[in-house]
């Protein structure tokens, strides 16, 4: 499976501890492939996407040859989800700046959480874990030494 996110580190990233670097780090650890389509802090067991332009979520899947349909986006921002959703991306959305959950909903986000902290206190139950959603998301072998190889932080 392919985690891309923006709202863990988007440009409005302060370092506070809300499970930001904790959240990619357990997504790693199951073998997850995690993209940021901003930087992140050092430590964060994640590919960068450099630059985005203007399609971050489909820049991010091609960047590991990812399919829309193995892939959840965490979104911080209605922008975000609607992005998501044009590369037809599920998206789960955690409250960003000036975003509240009705809105993050109505653009098209299926789960919303409080930050990244609450999303990784009910992982187990989020749509980040419910692998047969989405289909097969097995790491390939072409996507583990990508992923391998281009791991920042």
């Amino acid at each position: 499976m392919t985690v891309v996110s923006a709202a863990l580190f988007g440009a409005d990233w302060r370092g506070t501890p809300r499970g930001d670097v904790e959240l990619p780090r357990e997504c790693a650890a199951r073998g997850w492939t995690v993209l940021l389509t901003a930087p992140g802090p050092a430590g964060a067991p994640a590919l960068t996407v450099t630059d985005p332009g203007r399609d971050p979520v489909g820049t991010a899947l091609d960047l590991v040859d990812g399919e829309p349909a193995h892939a959840v986006f965490v979104a911080g921002s209605v922008p975000e989800v609607r992005a998501a959703r044009r590369a037809g991306v599920t998206c789960v959305a955690v409250l960003g700046v000036g975003a509240t959950a009705p809105e993050l909903r109505a653009a098209g986000a299926v789960e919303v959480h409080r930050d990244a902290a609450a999303l990784l206190r009910v992982l187990d139950d989020s749509l980040l874990a419910r692998p047969r959603a989405f289909g097969d998301r097995r790491p390939t072998a072409s996507t583990a030494s990508t992923a391998s190889a281009g791991r920042s932080g």
